[in-house]
């Protein structure tokens, strides 16, 4: 990718289905400066390359379909980040950097189809949160904490994990407008936290 005077007016890119393993991530990106939207789907990514440090404009990135383990590079930089896709890749809890969450501007977040046993830590402080996607992983517990500051939250996917119970504070959802629970090992005695949803338009609980 040549280098060129243009780089930093580019606003979106689309790299699908390119091939960035080992060291071919292109270094011209770290130019893309002014860039908002990003896809760097199917790439063979196994970390967060360097070059993303300097995209401090960049309000949506997807990076679905790679061997990403962890996060923990360049993203929590990334104060203008409004949506972050990160479905199928192989994301453990322990690789998830806790600042990421303090991103203030982070609104949906897709951390389905990976390997999390547990919710990653620091996930509460994410208060700008209105769409949240844990489905299709190993999680077999909700942190009390949890939603007692995601009380934005529009939409929340928990399906096939491994939940038996969910905490009390699930009643603070007020604004949760949908809800998807199918395929947990979820008591009936469960859906007693459901009236106070007061603007619960879907409800998802197929069990198992």
């Amino acid at each position: 990718m040549a280098n060129t005077g243009v780089l930093p007016f580019v606003r979106g890119v689309d790299f699908t289905r390119n091939d960035f393993s080992g060291d071919r991530f292109p270094e011209a990106v770290r130019c893309m400066t002014g860039v908002q939207w990003l896809k760097l789907d199917r790439t063979n990514l196994t970390e967060i390359p360097k070059e993303m440090g300097n995209l401090l404009k960049l309000e949506h990135l997807s990076l679905t379909r790679n061997q990403l383990e962890k996060l923990y590079g360049e993203l929590t930089e990334l104060n203008c980040l409004r949506t972050l896709n990160l479905r199928h890749n192989k994301v453990k809890s322990s690789g998830i950097p806790s600042e990421l969450f303090n991103l203030e501007e982070l609104s949906t977040l897709d951390l389905s189809y990976n390997n999390l046993k547990e919710v990653p830590e620091g996930l509460d402080k994410a208060k700008s949160l209105l769409v949240l996607n844990l489905s299709h992983n190993h999680i077999d517990s909700i942190p009390n904490s949890l939603f007692i500051n995601l009380t934005d939250l529009l939409f929340l996917d928990l399906s096939d994990n491994n939940l038996e119970t969910l905490p009390p504070q699930t009643r603070r959802l007020i604004n949760l407008q949908t809800f998807i629970l199918n395929n947990n090992p979820l008591g009936h005695f469960q859906l007693r936290q459901l009236p106070s949803l007061v603007n619960l338009e879907t409800l998802h609980m197929r069990l198992f």
